[in-house]
């Protein structure tokens, strides 16, 4: 039986847990590689929801490893910013192993004899075909990941770890910081299903303004655009309506020109860095529409529209828990609707931009 996005999300908190309690066979050999030299900073290259993954792990691999951690599109990266990456370890991610876009950068990045390692769910795809080192996040056994809802969660928590191994193993990380963070990681992953459940009954009060959204804006910085990113992606090819992520100061200076009463406007609040600017922008937004909505890890907000995941860990580590509402929300709203975004005319379309490949 095909699983629905819903099964996948499910399945999210056991694969989180066998990352992290099979970390030393899944990471060895790629922190090995990272630490045979003295990389100045780690380029992420991906498309999609790996670029989502890679912004959402991002600032914690920055806190661990002490380095510049850079995200970039992987088309942009192979026709424009390959360039200027000296001392750089170039990791590329594919979901699938087989993104078109990421096997043409993980060329380029050899073209220009830059050390690379690609990341990829699946053993054996294409991807394996044309990267020298070739590591999986271990998840594969779970099968089909639909909308990458298993996905996400557990690849971000691979980088993660990835960067924790490297520190602590390369120096930077003495065995007592070490072995905190590993402990809260394992302390937020089982938090994940008392969180699903919070989602859901956020989801089941506000659910019929949810079926009526005509356009989605969600509003995150740091550590919480990578969420905002993914979830705007999944809303728009699962919904199929309009639904963007921005940057917190840039979404005041244009974007919020445009809200109307039945657009929907998510704000993530996700550290006390930007608490009281998320929050002021907050109170802006309901303003402009009776459809805002805040998730916040502050247990000082309780109303019908906001969402409160209270879990107290390093900020940087929230991402694994902030994106499941954006999982359960277009998920849910689907399967009780009947709605499928992917049509015939989507599949040609895909077919004739060939974005994923066999070879």
């Amino acid at each position: 039986m095909l699983k629905w996005m819903n099964d996948c999300i499910l399945e999210a908190p056991k694969a989180c847990e066998d990352v992290i309690k099979n970390r030393n066979d899944l990471l060895k050999e790629l922190v090995e590689l990272f630490l045979l030299k003295p990389y100045k900073k780690i380029v992420l290259v991906a498309a999609g929801s790996s670029f989502n993954i890679a912004n959402c792990a991002r600032y914690a691999m920055e806190e661990f490893l002490d380095i510049e951690v850079e995200c970039i599109h992987s088309k942009t990266y192979a026709r424009y910013d390959y360039k200027y990456h000296d001392n750089s370890f170039i990791m590329c991610l594919s979901q699938s192993g087989r993104s078109t876009n990421t096997i043409e950068a993980i060329k380029v990045a050899k073209e220009n004899g830059n050390d690379v390692a690609a990341l990829t769910m699946i053993p054996g795809s294409p991807v394996t075909n044309h990267a020298e080192h070739t590591f999986v996040y271990g998840t594969s056994k779970y099968g089909r990941d639909l909308f990458v809802c298993r996905g996400v969660p557990s690849s971000t928590l691979f980088l993660m770890l990835f960067a924790l191994e490297a520190a602590y193993k390369g120096g930077k990380c003495d065995e007592k910081r070490y072995k905190q963070n590993i402990k809260q990681l394992e302390d937020v992953v089982k938090e994940m299903p008392r969180i699903q459940k919070k989602v859901l009954d956020f989801y089941t009060v506000n659910k019929e303004d949810f079926y009526s959204m005509r356009r989605v804006m969600i509003v995150g910085i740091g550590p919480s655009l990578g969420v905002a990113l993914e979830g705007s992606l999944k809303l728009e090819e699962t919904v199929g309506i309009p639904a963007n992520a921005y940057e917190s100061e840039e979404f005041i200076h244009g974007p919020t020109y445009e809200i109307k009463k039945d657009n929907a406007v998510f704000l993530l609040d996700m550290d006390d860095v930007m608490h009281d600017r998320i929050i002021a922008v907050y109170r802006g937004v309901q303003q402009l529409t009776d459809r805002a909505y805040l998730i916040t890890k502050n247990a000082n907000y309780a109303d019908d529209h906001t969402l409160n995941i209270d879990v107290d860990c390093d900020p940087n580590f929230l991402p694994l828990l902030f994106v499941i509402p954006f999982q359960y929300i277009p998920s849910n709203i689907c399967e009780e609707l009947g709605i499928r975004a992917i049509t015939i005319y989507n599949h040609r379309s895909s077919e004739a931009l060939k974005t994923k490949t066999d070879n």
